[in-house]
């Protein structure tokens, strides 16, 4: 078989960028992954857990006050008259502490608004999760590609091994060559072989994202070189309002004004009342008995609280605003690295890797006509491989900048995807 027609077979897989199943098993896609780490993620069930939890809090924040029940014994096992019983007095009573200025309300509203805050991470953790297992198929589909130009390599290794006997046989080439091509080969078999490891390790690195250690999936499918039109950069820039930080920073700051409330109703004091019967034992009777309490000083030990709550919600904006630039530079820096990796993988796979195939058929005619040497051919072989490679790392280096886009805008991960 002619060395152009391994090639030509190579580079048809390699356009399809769709790995060999099995019949009876379709490939995974990266709706079929998301979806599976939506319903099988140990964190994300998780979190469902916090949910529940952070409901319990609220309805704990907005109970008021409970009713005491008290029991006062006075005036026994005293000396002279008062000791033992005889003129004991027992006072049973029934208390409750009136909360003024709406604290339960208010506590209930701070509580409110801190699961506000965790619904916000929790919205944060999905987008990072399902971030990661983008990042992760791609990294599968990558490898599988990785593995593809891998065997394609040791086939050409041992196409060269043939060509070469028949060379050292009629006498046109020297013994010494026979054995540099055998070191290739060997080279290229330990290649392949750590090709194979690197898909198993990644495809295992894939199906942990949801609950599997032994992936159920022979092969992943995308369109690894459909580079589609990437949104102006303005109009990503106004999705940034979508990024669960800055969801966040909203949420704290309606956390910080409702804890700001929260501590101005403290300075309002809550009145302690009682009531209840009082029995005398010496003379046989009994009596009512009420009593109020009233804190003093309510006003000024809240005023420190008020104050540094004060100044919590205040510096919030802050803070939003930071994040706000952080983001615009992060997503500014991608943009700008998606752009190149999109020219990148447009340049290696319209051009340099056709130009390389066009230029290995003529070295492979020289050398069969004597005009080049193996080395020359080794190193036209080598070039093509490496620009194949070169072309999967760029196409993959723009969906993984993508998926980041997507992860800082709040939005799906869909690149890469065949739907």
């Amino acid at each position: 078989m002619r060395i152009c027609i391994v090639l030509l077979l190579g580079m048809l897989v390699f356009g399809n960028c769709v790995a060999a199943t099995r019949p009876e098993q379709a490939p995974l896609t990266l709706d079929a992954a998301v979806l599976a780490v939506l319903e099988n993620s140990p964190a994300l069930l998780a979190v469902d857990y916090q949910a529940q939890a952070a409901a319990a809090r609220i309805r704990q924040a907005q109970q008021s006050t409970p009713m005491q029940v008290k029991l006062d014994l006075e005036n026994f096992a005293g000396s002279g008259v008062h000791s033992g019983d005889n003129v004991l007095e027992t006072t049973l009573s029934l208390g409750k502490v009136l909360e003024l200025g709406n604290k339960a309300a208010l506590r209930g509203e701070v509580a409110q608004n801190e699961a506000s805050l965790l619904g916000n991470e929790r919205d944060a953790e999905r987008l990072d999760l399902l971030a990661e297992a983008a990042r992760r198929f791609i990294h599968v589909v990558v490898d599988q590609e990785r593995l593809k130009i891998a065997r394609d390599r040791l086939a050409l290794a041992e196409h060269n091994a043939a060509i070469l006997d028949e060379r050292v046989r009629v006498g046109k080439s020297p013994e010494g060559e026979r054995h540099m091509v055998r070191i290739s080969v060997a080279r290229a078999e330990l290649e392949l072989e750590h090709a194979e490891h690197e898909l198993a390790t990644s495809r295992v690195k894939l199906s942990t994202q949801w609950g599997d250690t032994e992936p159920d999936f022979t092969s992943a499918h995308a369109s690894l070189f459909d580079i589609n039109q990437v949104a102006p950069f303005d109009d990503l820039a106004q999705l940034l309002e979508r990024n669960p930080d800055l969801a966040r920073y909203a949420s704290e700051q309606r956390l910080a004004e409702a804890r700001m409330r929260l501590a101005q109703s403290r300075s309002r004091m809550d009145i302690e009342l009682s009531g209840g019967l009082r029995y005398f034992n010496l003379s046989n009777d009994s009596a009512l008995v009420v009593s109020a309490s009233l804190p003093l000083g309510t006003g000024s030990r809240a005023a420190p609280g008020i104050e540094s709550s004060r100044l919590l919600s205040e510096q919030q904006p802050l803070l939003y605003r930071q994040r706000q630039l952080e983001l615009y530079a992060s997503l500014y820096e991608i943009y700008q690295e998606l752009s190149h990796a999109s020219t990148a993988s447009k340049i290696l796979h319209e051009q340099i890797v056709p130009e390389s195939e066009q230029a290995l058929r003529g070295y492979e005619k020289g050398y069969r006509a004597g005009r080049y040497s193996l080395l020359e051919l080794g190193v036209a072989q080598k070039i093509l491989l490496d620009a194949r490679l070169e072309a999967v790392m760029a196409a993959s280096d723009f969906h993984t900048y993508r998926i980041e886009i997507e992860r800082l805008t709040g939005q799906a991960m869909s690149m890469g995807v065949s739907r």
